[in-house]
């Protein structure tokens, strides 16, 4: 068994190189052209299901369902292929108890029809659910009798991914000996099909493994797997393999040979253009560089590996904010299509009521003729009038009904695009880069415009408080904007002279939003940066002051009159200002959602002089138990006025 050092980064390997377990499903081969109406649905939907299971596990999911809907009318083996798909499915969106429950279905009903091939599935899937959530004894019994299964039954394919499983979940549970026999049956079976994707992901397996006991035995495996996907093509793989022989040698101090595998793998990762891959080859580099010496090489490819993690960051960041958007668009829509709806229906009940209206005066015409049929035609007009009247009411009642689900559809998505806002930006204050600060933020709505940031780069804290056009989700997609831009100027180029950073982000906000739409769309905000060793503080702002107390005296940094975004009227470059500091001061950003917000005795703004006399009175407190009177106060001023806007304040002691 491998030592729990080395157990630990042969983990990381396994990650990189995907050895995970594999659940099984079944395809049916799908032309390049077909008409639907000449194949079989199930079979359509299920070829499919393997299009989209890699790429959109959810909508893969969704295909599943639909799957299952068909099979229940048609036969057996399809509802048993169908039951067996939506546990594979369930597997890929990482919903294990769904996972188990299909698992079972499918193995009820294939013992009942004593199918073996759907016996030896459904015993695979459960064993990569217990594998998924951590019980490994427990997943290695099951694997085992999908093998024995699938080997007695001549099923080459099962076998092979049962095996691969045993593999992979030996390893995890540090038995090396059977892992690599495991494999090495994964190996034979491959062969056997001739499947060379297969038979080098089993060499790779064998790297893996062997690696701990004879280096070059791993070696010749990673270069038979590294031989095969390139005839193939797949040249992500083989930087992989690369990135798993240099791994190898750093383990046993061989920091040479680590670095002449790294550079080959970083050749293909750059081939392949794959950010996660140039990451993992720099910062593989850097350690073996650093080991070996060469101290300028490992502070280079650090740089590069910095550079690149980044970059991977700053894409899932960004998906992140398309979702968002889609999502709130499609609820926008939804929502606007229903109150035309509402509108649409309301004018037509509106024009039944004038016609009613029109056949009363009728009515009542020809009764005052005839005595009678006046007393016919009231009965008739009230009768029919009091059911117009209840049906507009039940209309309006079902309309309301209808925009009240919508909105709660609507605010539930806000609650769930404030969770991705609150992982992707600082939430509260952070100790370990600040002795004594406060970080505020009190959103008008679930998500907010505002927001603080802040980081460490070259020696200097650097920290803002940011003011986004807008509140909600449209000022949530800016702040979205903002961060993003920031880490790429600061982290990305380096820049921290505030004012340099505030240009460059300027110029990028009108790129992203054109010109014409960021003239309405922008940032106000005011951003210091701090070199304590110096005891500099430099600050630019867009609008946003600056408060420095020192001594019991204020003292305001007044910004820029111009906001980070389209105005050409004012395009000048923005303000440096420069400012020594002492230990003790305290410095204030803000935005302006606290001191406009209305309340009081007379529904007045707060206003900037009693912000001011505010802090001047607490400023001698702690961070903390400032940031709780400021809350209080701004809640006991407020009442029950509604916020006007978003609320964001920032306080650092030097």
């Amino acid at each position: 068994m491998v030592s729990g050092q080395v157990k630990y980064c042969w983990v990381i390997i396994m990650i990189i190189c995907g050895w995970s377990v594999r659940a099984q499903v079944d395809y049916v081969d799908l032309p390049d052209e077909f008409d639907e109406e000449g194949h079989d649905k199930i079979e359509v939907l299920s070829n499919l299901f393997g299009l989209y299971e890699n790429e959109d596990p959810e909508r893969s999911f969704g295909i599943a369902t639909r799957t299952l809907d068909l099979a229940l009318n048609s036969s057996q083996s399809d509802i048993t292929f169908a039951l067996n798909l939506m546990a594979y499915a369930y597997i890929n969106v990482e919903k294990f108890d769904s996972a188990m429950y299909y698992s079972q279905q499918t193995l009820d009903r294939a013992a009942k029809y004593s199918d073996s091939a759907y016996i030896a599935k459904a015993y695979n899937n459960m064993g990569v659910v217990h594998f998924n959530t951590g019980d490994y004894e427990r997943g290695l019994y099951y694997f085992e009798k999908s093998a024995r299964i699938e080997r007695s039954s001549g099923d080459l394919e099962g076998a092979i991914v049962s095996y691969h499983n045993l593999g992979s979940i030996c390893w995890q549970l540090g038995r090396q000996d059977s892992a690599e026999v495991f494999s090495k049956l994964e190996l034979e079976l491959a062969e056997k099909t001739g499947d060379k994707e297969r038979i080098a992901g089993a060499y790779v397996n064998l790297g893996i493994i062997t690696a701990q006991s004879d280096l070059r035995e791993a070696e010749n495996f990673f270069f038979r797997a590294i031989e095969l996907n390139e005839s193939l093509g797949n040249y992500r793989d083989v930087s992989v393999s690369y990135r798993n022989l240099a791994r190898a040698f750093q383990i046993q101090g061989q920091y040479q040979m680590a670095v002449k595998y790294d550079s080959e793998g970083l050749k293909y990762a750059k081939y392949v253009n794959s950010p996660e891959l140039m990451k993992e080859s720099y910062i593989g580099l850097s350690t073996s560089y650093e080991a070996l010496g060469f101290y300028n090489k490992a502070l280079a490819a650090h740089k590069q590996y910095t550079a690149w993690k980044d970059t991977v960051s700053e894409r899932a960041n960004k998906q992140l904010v398309i979702e968002m958007m889609e999502k709130y668009e499609s609820e926008e829509t939804k929502k606007e299509n229903q109150i035309l709806t509402q509108q649409n229906s309301i004018a037509k009940l509106e024009n039944d009521k004038n016609r009613e209206r029109l056949n009363n005066s009728r009515i009542i015409m020809w009764s005052s003729a005839v005595g009678v049929l006046l007393l016919i035609g009231l009965v008739f007009s009230l009768y029919a009038r009091n059911r117009l009247k209840a049906k507009t009411n039940l209309e309006l009642t079902k309309a309301n009904q209808i925009i009240n689900e919508k909105n709660q559809d609507i605010t539930a998505s806000l609650e769930y695009a404030s969770k991705i806002q609150e992982a992707l930006l600082p939430s509260t204050e952070n100790i370990a880069l600040f002795d004594d600060s406060l970080f505020l933020l009190r959103p008008k709505d679930i998500v907010s415009g505002d927001f603080f940031w802040y980081t460490q780069h070259n020696g200097k804290k650097i920290f803002t408080a940011v003011d986004c056009t807008g509140h909600g989700v449209p000022g949530a997609f800016m702040s979205m904007i903002g961060t993003n831009f920031l880490h790429e100027i600061i982290k990305g180029r380096g820049i921290t002279k505030p004012s340099e950073i505030l240009d460059e982000l300027r110029e990028k906000v009108i790129q992203a939003l054109n010109r014409r739409d960021a003239r309405k769309d922008g940032m106000d905000m005011a951003l210091c940066s701090l070199d304590e060793k110096e005891m500099v503080l430099e600050y630019a702002g867009a609008n946003n002051p600056l408060y420095l107390i020192r001594e019991n005296e204020i003292q305001e940094i007044k910004a820029d009159k111009q906001p980070v975004g389209y105005m050409p009227e004012r395009s000048k470059p923005f303000t440096n200002h420069r400012l020594p500091v002492q230990k003790g001061d305290k410095v204030y950003i803000f935005s302006d959602g606290y001191v406009d917000q209305f309340g009081g005795p007379k529904g007045k703004k707060f206003k900037y002089k009693q912000f001011r006399e505010l802090l001047l009175s607490i400023h001698t407190k702690p961070m903390a138990k400032q940031k709780k009177i400021l809350v209080d106060r701004f809640v006991e001023w407020k009442g029950e006025m509604e916020q006007i806007d978003d609320v964001c304040l920032v306080g650092v002691q030097i």
